[in-house]
């Protein structure tokens, strides 16, 4: 079944691959695909998904052709194209069924066929550049009130009556939820190329997997074997994933 699985999503890769070259747009494998590649020379074994990332100014770029570019029996699938809010995209296969496991009582309500995950990689906080922390800032309240506007609402409550802040937060909180993911969105485009350092705001802000990274280490781009395909990486994808997961050569259970 894991290889059935397999399967379709190197179909979904070639087909992505396919309309980023017919449009001139750069992505690289990332997280579990791109330690598969190095380590495995495809999937880890134990693994059953894909994931690659897009720079901000390409990612916004495939956002727009990408709806008419993927037609039956692809989806593509966004925060503007189902009834879902996610800070990433997925490329999914109409003829299969894959529910994750926490979104299973969700039901019909958004497309759920077998999928690749395409991550948007944005300009992010750079430790050793204090000029990128008030902009980090701000990028932090805007994915708070997209993603969890609860906790913003709270935070903005707190903020003195005269801020401009308070004020600019309860007025974003008060936008339907999509035109606030637009401004998140529209916010890290401006943000691009300021940082040395780049994430994805999912993993910056709420998962913490992987620690952001140069920008200068995706100057160069090898191809790695993955099953029968050539993927694109970063070029110093031993320091990426180092950053990520330490020793990546050893197996962990």
């Amino acid at each position: 079944k894991r290889k059935k699985i397999w399967a379709v999503e190197l179909e979904l890769l070639e087909k992505f691959d396919e309309v980023c070259r017919k449009h001139g747009l750069s992505w690289y494998a990332y997280f579990g695909t791109l330690l598969g590649a190095v380590r495995h020379q495809g999937f880890i074994p134990w693994d059953d998904d894909i994931d690659v990332i897009m720079f901000r100014d390409d990612y916004e770029k495939f956002q727009l052709i990408a709806p008419e570019e993927f037609r039956e029996p692809y989806f593509f699938q966004n925060s503007y194209t189902d009834q879902i809010i996610w800070p990433i995209s997925k490329l999914r296969d109409s003829r299969t069924t894959a529910v994750e496991r926490q979104y299973a009582d969700r039901g019909a309500a958004f497309h759920q066929g077998i999928f690749i995950d395409i991550f948007p990689f944005d300009s992010v906080y750079d430790p050793s550049d204090n000029q990128t922390a008030a902009t980090a800032e701000m990028q932090n309240l805007l994915w708070m009130g997209t993603m969890n506007p609860m906790i913003a609402l709270e935070a903005a409550k707190q903020e003195p009556p005269s801020s401009r802040l308070r004020e600019f937060m309860l007025d974003y909180l008060r936008k339907d939820v999509r035109q606030r993911m637009q401004i998140l969105e529209a916010f890290n485009l401006s943000f691009w190329g300021k940082s040395k350092r780049v994430n994805s705001v999912w993993e910056e802000f709420a998962l913490h997997t992987c620690k952001s990274v140069e920008r200068d280490w995706f100057k160069e781009t090898v191809y790695l074997p993955f099953e029968h395909l050539q993927i694109p990486a970063p070029a110093e994808f031993d320091r990426v994933l180092k950053e990520c997961y330490g020793n990546y050569h050893e197996f962990v259970q």
